[in-house]
């Protein structure tokens, strides 16, 4: 088991603020992805201390600190003998900010995104909105003149 852009490891719940900022990069990349507590970074599961309080705890603060929100789906697993606790969670109104900031995955990295970046990032999402063609016309068809190749004629 190895971390990658889609998948983040964390040895404890005092990451858990480095844990929400990683669900944001991950979902502004790729959409989708997990976060594992209890496995060091190099993929060894340790395993952590799991209550009833920690379950609530977990998605409480992803909610609070994620914009826009995203419902994650958290599970309990035994690896290697060790409790762990994996987050599932998939989005796709990017971007999504973690704490009031954008960012991105590169590798097995989150990188806070510049203010150029996050512009690019708005825009290419927005593309397809921003289209000339997709416009509406107030010409109506008996506004168009075949003769000049169905363009709108103005009205005088």
């Amino acid at each position: 088991m190895r971390e990658n852009e889609t998948t983040e490891y964390k040895k404890t719940l005092g990451q858990l603020k480095e844990g929400i900022i990683s669900i944001a990069t991950i979902l502004n990349k790729h959409g989708e992805g997990e976060l594992w507590f209890g496995i060091r970074d190099d993929g060894v599961p340790v395993g952590i201390n799991v209550g009833e309080k920690t379950i609530r705890d977990i998605p409480q603060a992803i909610a609070a600190h994620i914009e826009p929100k995203v419902y994650p789906e958290l599970a309990t697993e035994r690896l290697d003998g060790s409790q762990c606790i994996r987050i599932r969670f998939a989005g796709t109104q990017t971007p999504y900010s973690a704490y009031g900031r954008v960012y991105m995955r590169v590798g097995d990295e989150n990188r806070q995104l510049s203010k150029q970046e996050l512009e690019n990032l708005i825009l290419h999402k927005k593309r397809s909105a921003l289209r000339w063609d997709n416009e509406s016309c107030k010409a109506s068809l008996d506004d168009l003149d075949e003769a000049r190749g169905g363009t709108a004629v103005p009205r005088t």
